[in-house]
Parts: structure tokens; sequence; C-alpha cells
């Protein structure tokens, strides 16, 4: 400690001089006066010391002031040699402010106030802004794309026209239909107004496939059944034939260019399944009288498939093979003797409704061998799978279109199935093709496809309407493309690849 000595002279004057420490300091004190009169003898410039102040003089340099030890704790030896990683630095603070004098970093803790924590969290809200904001323009974009582009569906005919089959023969296309009486929901009072049941089958032409003509009875396709079905009309109202005739399908035979419909109707004297299911169904086959698709048909007088012990046999579906093979593929209707729910199929035990492959001789009307099963209904497909359809790609696939659910229900659907061998197996889409809500429909099924006159592929189906007769099946179109085992639907404006 430096120590100043202030001596005032007989001027005035100041004269000061350092001494080395306290301790020269305490030495001054301790003498005698003898001894400061040596010192002044032998001083050039005598010196007076005032008693009591030696060691509390004025230092010529002043000592520095302690800086407040709270406000200087990071500067203290022991934390200079604390080093803090950068989550101790930016997002921690110390627990305690003595223990980290000590030098403990870990002793610290994480705190949301840290500069690192607000900036983290900036950064964080302003990604997840962004990504919302990405997502926001994406639906944006998707509605636009959606509102602006032409949906694939069209509605054809306004009319209850079920089960549609679709065929284009010279520049024309032809529309086959079950019964107009057929499963109409929610009848008016008044239904016995209406021209129900008046045709066996119904037909439609269009030249463009947007605009069509509903025949009338007189254009019966099917005028007269084959022995085999049953005949004269019901009591009613409304009085309708016995036959009920549902879901007729064509296909040309290569052998003489004529066409073969196949059909099914109520079998004559067959037991009832009793309960809320119709009359057991089977399938017949009738051929063209002209070259023409439009008929009229003559039908055979012997069923082509009738499993009566089964439930019966519906929805046949005509197909040609690269190779001029025929086959029909129907459904077993097992549901016609189920235990009851919906479709009376959905209470234990469930009843199979498999599809089956038929294959043909030349004439199309006899059976070649026995059936074989493609496909049989799965839990999800509810009662049953129904209303086969089967059409080869371009890449050689088959695809194997069907409906299920329940035809008198939202669940109703179209699905389909491919295969490298028309035999199968057949591997079902990862999702339905149709269903109820997609473009407005209501209970989409039973579609039917065949090729447009340009090398592509058409397909027309039914679905549910809210008409003066009451909840209807009106008919529907679209365009397919077909791509490896997928096949997606078009607008009129697409083009396949």
């Amino acid at each position: 400690m430096t120590v100043e000595v202030v001596d005032e002279g007989r001027n005035g004057g100041r004269t000061a001089g350092p001494t080395n420490d306290l301790h020269s300091s305490a030495m001054a004190a301790d003498a005698t006066p003898a001894d400061h009169m040596r010192s002044d003898a032998n001083s050039p410039s005598p010196r007076r010391i005032l008693p009591g102040l030696a060691a509390f003089t004025v230092s010529r340099k002043a000592s520095p002031v302690a800086a407040d030890p709270l406000l200087q704790h990071d500067a203290s030896p022991s934390m200079r040699n604390v080093k803090l990683s950068f989550w101790q630095r930016h997002f921690t603070r110390p627990v305690d402010l003595e223990l980290e004098k000590e030098g403990s970093p870990q002793k610290r803790r994480f705190v949301f106030s840290s500069r690192g924590a607000i900036f983290t969290g900036i950064i964080m809200l302003l990604l997840l802004l962004g990504v919302v904001a990405a997502a926001v323009a994406v639906t944006m974009h998707a509605r636009y794309e959606e509102a602006h582009e032409p949906s694939p569906i069209r509605a054809a005919l306004d009319d209850n026209f079920p089960d549609p089959a679709l065929w284009h023969f010279d520049g024309t296309y032809y529309a086959f239909a079950t019964n107009n009486a057929a499963g109409i929901l929610q009848r008016p009072n008044n239904s016995s107004s209406y021209d129900y049941g008046v045709s066996n089958i119904q037909i439609a032409t269009s030249q463009n496939f947007i605009n069509w003509t509903l025949l009338n009875s007189t254009h019966d396709p099917l005028p007269h059944t084959g022995d085999w079905v049953a005949q004269g009309l019901t009591k009613g109202p409304p009085r309708i034939p016995r036959a009920n005739v549902w879901a007729p399908d064509v296909i040309r035979r290569p052998s003489d260019k004529k066409f073969v419909m196949y059909y099914s109707a109520n079998r004559v004297n067959a037991t009832a399944p009793g309960g809320p299911h119709p009359p057991t169904h089977c399938i017949g086959a009738a051929v063209s009288a002209s070259d023409s698709p439009a008929g009229p048909y003559k039908a055979e007088n012997d069923t082509l498939a009738c499993p009566i012990d089964q439930g019966g046999a519906i929805d046949p579906g005509a197909f040609k093979d690269e190779d001029g093979t025929l086959y029909v593929v129907y459904k077993v209707d097992g549901n016609n003797i189920g235990h009851g729910g919906v479709c009376g199929n959905t209470k234990a035990p469930i009843m199979p409704t498999p599809l089956m492959l038929q294959k043909m001789k030349a004439d199309g009307v006899t059976t070649d061998g026995a059936p074989v099963q493609i496909m049989d209904r799965k839990a999800q497909d509810g009662p049953l799978v129904e209303a086969p359809a089967l059409v080869r790609s371009k890449d050689g696939i088959y695809f194997l279109f069907f409906s299920s659910g329940c035809t008198r229900a939202p669940s109703y659907d179209i699905k389909y199935a491919t295969s490298k061998n028309i035999n199968g197996p057949y591997t079902r889409a990862d999702s339905p093709l149709l269903r109820t809500g997609d473009f407005g429909l209501l209970a989409p099924g039973s579609a039917s496809v065949h090729d447009d006159g340009a090398d592509g592929y058409n397909m027309v189906f039914h679905a549910r309407v809210q008409a003066p007769q009451g909840r209807i099946r009106a008919m529907f179109t679209t365009k397919l493309i077909f791509k490896g085992h997928t096949v997606t639907m078009a607008s009129d404006t697409q083009k396949d690849d």
C-alpha cells in the first residue's frame, strides 16, 4: 500500500514523498523525537508527520474502488475457468448465484425466458405458420381445380333404369336395363298411374354417349322369356310381369355375328325362400333374330345357371376373350336365403355370394364345363358382392368390376379387382372406384364396361336419385382409363395415354 506523507513549508508549499509500504508508515509513527530531528537534519526537504495520521495519508495514486461482488460474479477466479456449453449458455440459468460462483455449470436449469428458448420458439412458430400456409394453398388449389375441371360423371337418364349394360355397334351406343318397376324405394300412393313393367327389358340409344333416348315398350328386346320363367302379371298395384327380369347383357358371338342376350328372371315353380326375400332368380339366354343388338331376341327354353339351393343366380355379364372364347360371369344369390338384416344377409350365419365364371361354347348358349368361382364377399363388403363385369385391358390385364354393400342403402359401391389370368386369382384394388358421396352420387353400382369405338372404354352404372316415382336408380356414364392394374375415370375431354 502506498502512503503519502505531506509537509507544509514555510512558503505554504506542499511536499510529498512516497513511502514503500505500511511498514514504513508504522515505523514513522513509532519513531522518537530525536529520531525525527536526525531525519530532519539529514533531509534536504524537511517533512512533518502529523501524529496519528501517518498510516492514513492520501496516496498520490488513488486505489480503485472495489466493485459490487454481485455484479462481478462472472469475473471471479473460479468462474473464469468454467466453460459453459452452448445449451448452458443460451438456454439455462444458474439455480443459485452462490453455487455458480463456486464454478458448477451443472447446477443450472432450463428456463423458457432464456434467449435460446425464445429464439427457438420464434423459429418453430414461423415454420408452423409456413406449413399451415402451404396446406391452405394446396387445399385451395385443389378446390379450385375441382371446381373448374369437368366432372368425369355425366347424368344420362333420369328414369328408373337399373343395372344398365353397354354395347357399341355401328356408331350407336345401346344400353339395356332391368324392368322399370324394379327396386323403386318410397313409391308414392299414385304409383299405379306410372307405366311400370310393360317391358321385360328396357333399351336406350345414343349417337354420342352424351344424349340418350329411352325407347318405349314396343322396342322391348325380349318380348317373350323362356319357358322356365314365371309368366303372367302380379296382382299389383302396380301390375308387373311375374318374370321380373333383371340385369341383362349382350355379346356378339364370332360364329355367325348374331347377338346373345343373357338375363335373370323368376324361375317358375321355384320354392320361394319366404320372408323379405324375392322369388328365386335363374339365368337364361336368348339369341337375336337379326344382326342388330337391339333385337328382338328369341329366348332359350332352358336355364344357363340355376343353383336354387344356393339362392339362385343373377347379374349375368358377357365377355369375349382375345381368342374369341365366350364367358359369362354371374352372382350366386346367397343373400336370397340369408338369415335377415341388411339385404337379408347381415345376421349370422352369413351366406356366401360368390361370383362365378362360366365358359361357353361357340354358340354362346351352351355351357362348356363347370363354372369357376373367382371371388366371394369379405367382411368389408357387407352382405354381398354382385353385378360382375369383366373386361381385358390393352396390357392384357383382366379387370373384374363388381358392387358390394346393399343396393337399397348408401353402402352400395363399385369396386374392381385385377388378374393376369381370366380364372384368377383376382387382387382387389385398395379402394372403391365409386361410392356414395363421390361427385354427389348416392349408392352407385352395377357397372358395365365396353369399348367406345375409338380404342377407349366407357362405363355405365346406376345411382339413386329422387324422382316423382320415388327413389329410382337412374343411369350415369363415364370414361375409363386403364394403366397397369389401375383404372381411373376421366371426363369426355381427357384422353387415354
